[in-house]
């Protein structure tokens, strides 16, 4: 037992060390969410807000991790006398990868979370609310403008239902304090 104890304490001594490339930096991001496929019809071809927060985390050589909070809502889709909205409500991590080696430039980034699903359906007569939380998955390309500012644009993708795709094209501004 106090072998694997041992053990384990140095393995995240050598983790935190890697962590400490650069001291962590904090941030928000303004996103535009296209909505793609079965979302796409779900919300009417109607694109909508996102707001976010991160940290980075500098491993050097290139590579960073970034934990993020994500919130988006598409604006309300009528048809007829039905109207209906989706939101979601994400906690993920990303990795980034900087082609310049430091964080400059362009860079790919790759991503897992959950993600919390809203959708309300309204007629004349009934309201349904669903809720519901999946894996969702992100790949996309950015590039760091300064140490401050950055543009991204990522494709998000999340599997409600094996007949319904929740994916959708972000285009963002990132600001790190």
């Amino acid at each position: 037992m106090k072998t694997l104890s041992i053990g384990t304490l140095a393995v995240l001594a050598t983790l935190a060390s890697s962590l400490q490339a650069e001291a962590p930096r904090y941030g928000v991001q303004g996103l535009v969410n296209i909505p793609l496929g079965d979302l796409k019809t779900y919300v009417d071809s109607k694109p909508g807000p996102g707001v976010g927060l991160h940290g980075t985390f500098d491993l050097s050589d290139g590579h960073m991790l970034r934990p993020r909070l994500d919130y988006g809502i598409y604006p309300e889709a009528s048809f007829a006398t039905v109207k209906q909205t989706a939101s979601y409500l994400s906690l993920g991590g990303d990795y980034l990868y900087f082609i310049a080696g430091k964080p400059e430039g362009f860079y790919f980034t790759a991503g897992l979370s959950a993600v919390r699903w809203s959708f309300e359906h309204k007629d004349a007569l009934t309201k349904v609310s669903s809720n519901t939380t999946k894996i969702g998955l992100a790949a996309g390309i950015g590039y760091q403008w300064n140490a401050t500012v950055g543009t991204e644009a990522r494709w998000m993708h999340s599997s409600l239902a094996s007949s319904f795709k929740a994916d959708a094209l972000q285009a963002g501004v990132t600001i790190r304090f």
